[in-house]
C-alpha cells in the first residue's frame, strides 16, 4: 500500500498555510498578491519562469550565441538542476557549453560542462558523465594546473561516477 504525502502549501512571505497562488516556475506559492508583490524582488533571481523569458529577450536583442546568453542558460541550468529537473538542466547546460565553446572561453566550458557531467550521472548515463568528465579534466588541467580545486573536484565527479558504474578500480 502507497502512502500518499502532500506538500503543504506555505506562503513564502508570511507563512500561512493552503496558499493559493502559484508562481508559474511553480517553486513558490503565496496566500495573496500583496505577499506575492512583497517576495518578487527576491524570489526573481530564482524564478525559472522569469529567468526562460528574460533568456528569451537576450536572445532576441543579442543573438542566440552571446556569451550573455550563455551566462543566463548556465543559470537557467543550474536552477533546474537545483529542483531536479533534469531535462531541463541538460538542456540549459548543453546551450551554455555551445556558446561557450563558439567563444572558446575554456573556463566556462568547463564549468557547464562539469555540471552537465553531473546532470548526465543523476539521469544515470554514466558513460556520457565519464566522457564528459575526461573532457573537464582536460580542459581544467590546461587552465589551471595539476594542483588547482576544480581539477580536484573533478577527479571526484569521475570517481563517483566510476563506482556507480561499479568500476571501483578506476575511480
Amino acid at each position: 500500500m502507497e502512502v500518499s504525502v502532500r506538500k503543504p502549501k506555505i506562503c513564502e512571505a508570511c507563512g500561512a498555510a493552503d496558499a493559493p497562488l502559484v508562481c508559474p516556475c511553480k517553486a513558490a506559492l503565496y496566500c495573496n498578491v500583496e505577499c506575492q508583490r512583497a517576495c518578487w524582488a527576491e524570489h526573481r533571481e530564482g524564478c525559472t519562469h522569469h529567468l526562460e523569458k528574460k533568456l528569451a529577450q537576450e536572445e532576441g536583442r543579442l543573438g542566440r550565441d552571446h556569451p550573455m546568453v550563455g551566462v543566463k542558460a548556465f543559470k537557467l541550468g543550474a536552477l533546474y538542476d537545483q529542483q531536479d529537473l533534469l531535462d531541463k538542466a541538460e538542456a540549459k547546460y548543453s546551450e551554455a557549453v555551445r556558446i561557450f565553446s563558439l567563444i572558446e572561453d575554456d573556463e566556462n566550458v568547463a564549468r557547464a560542462s562539469g555540471n552537465l557531467s553531473i546532470v548526465y550521472d543523476k539521469r544515470g548515463k554514466y558513460d556520457d558523465a565519464v566522457k564528459l568528465n575526461k573532457q573537464v579534466l582536460r580542459m581544467l588541467r590546461r587552465v589551471h594546473g595539476e594542483g588547482h580545486e576544480s581539477v580536484a573536484d573533478t577527479l571526484i565527479n569521475l570517481g563517483i561516477t566510476l563506482v556507480r558504474q561499479g568500476k571501483r578500480d578506476g575511480a
